[in-house]
């Protein structure tokens, strides 16, 4: 059978399921092919952890089934994250994630590779030393922060309860992999390529062998006794996680083996980040943010929600004044998604979407003034960056 495949995924970690599904295709007799019109099966991931993501997951579906009907399965994050939205734009066939194994292996396996045997340690090469200027010398390329380096993928899973996140209704259990198999992964990576800035990813890395007796920082340490030369970059790291273990984070940025912190805070108010259960103070996000700011350390950026239920001018103006403080080195800023099975859906005060948009493009215009990076829902560069990802090619 001829398969075409095509992630619609914006973070970097279900780079790893397009990988392991090419794998198990491949490994069952399958030709993968370039495009959607050469094919006899139309395999989409999906995402829907944001709310401009996910309609542009829905649009691609449904342009998809109109030109293809009968051969596109929908697969990844929507049909758990937003049943009911899927069900009323999209008609096809549907793999949701937690069932992957029986119907992937139903409708492509022929007994000669399971989906689990056809999972690996997740390693990326750099595509790029620097994304905007990759981006200007190929229009139709996809490329993000992520891919200045060297990918690793270390956990998959989230055993946090963030009220919003709509990603933990469709992830899997959490689980680190092996530490070993991690090292001998990147060394090999890094031996292959020569090319030593690392970007551990995960759904949530602060967690990282929690569940297997060892932690991130053990893993870091190992990585640098091996390569000296290594510096690790850290994506979806949970302020708490970090608030925990600080010393031992700090001590890693003063030797370089730390580069680049990401640290979604989502907000700076006490009564904001309770209500999302966050489950640190502002405090906590304070101290840490200082001693950071005490090294001279500016390679952190950091993720803000605009408009959580409840949340009031006053409340979102805190959280704006704390990044204008600790100036992190970039902001993602993405409204509130209202998610069917979320907890925080539930909550009262909704926010309007005239009054996140205000709050949005006040946020950005203040931080944009101070000389902090912005990225805002909506913005061209965010509509700039779906273009690119809704043509490129898996291969």
């Amino acid at each position: 059978m001829k398969v075409f495949v095509k992630g619609l995924n914006t973070c970097p970690q279900r780079n790893q399921k397009m990988d392991q599904y090419l794998t198990f295709l491949r490994g069952n007799g399958h030709d993968i092919v370039a495009t959607a019109e050469e094919s006899d099966s139309i395999l989409v991931w999906t995402c829907g952890f944001r709310g401009d993501v996910r309609d542009n997951s829905l649009e691609q579906l449904s342009a998809y089934n109109a030109d293809h009907k009968g051969k596109v399965i929908a697969t990844g994050c929507l049909p758990q994250i937003s049943p009911t939205l899927l069900a009323e734009t999209f008609d096809g066939d549907i793999v949701a994630w937690t069932d992957e194994a029986v119907e992937m292996e139903r409708r492509f396996g022929t007994g000669k590779l399971s989906l689990a045997e056809a999972e690996s340690i997740y390693t990326k090469a750099a595509l790029c030393t620097d994304a905007a200027q990759f981006r200007s010398d190929n229009p139709e390329a996809d490329a993000i922060f992520h891919d200045q380096f060297l990918q690793l993928m270390i956990a998959e899973g989230c055993p946090f309860k963030c009220t919003y996140c709509s990603e933990r209704l469709a992830f899997p259990r959490f689980r680190s992999f092996p530490e070993q198999d991690l090292i001998d992964a990147a060394v090999a990576k890094m031996g292959e390529t020569g090319h030593y800035d690392l970007m551990l990813i995960a759904d949530c890395l602060g967690e990282y062998g929690k569940d297997t007796g060892t932690s991130l920082a053990k893993l870091v340490r190992r990585l640098a006794e091996i390569e000296p030369r290594m510096r690790a970059a850290f994506s979806n790291f949970h302020p708490l996680d970090f608030f925990e273990d600080l010393d031992n984070y700090l001590a890693l940025i003063r030797t370089g083996h730390i580069h680049h912190l990401n640290l979604p805070i989502q907000s700076a108010n006490d009564r904001v980040l309770k209500l999302m259960a966050r489950q640190y103070s502002k405090a906590q996000i304070e101290h840490c943010f200082g001693r950071l700011n005490q090294l001279g350390f500016t390679e952190f950026d950091t993720h803000v929600i605009v408009g959580f239920p409840g949340e009031t001018d006053e409340e979102f103006e805190e959280t704006v004044d704390f990044l204008l403080t600790y100036r992190p080195k970039h902001v993602l800023l993405s409204q509130f998604m209202d998610c069917e099975d979320a907890a925080a859906g539930r909550l009262p005060g909704k926010v309007t979407p005239e009054i996140m948009r205000r709050r949005s493009d006040m946020a950005e215009a203040r931080l944009r003034e101070a000389g902090i990076l912005c990225n805002n829902e909506g913005s061209e560069l965010i509509q700039e960056r779906l273009r690119r990802l809704n043509q490129a090619s898996q291969l």
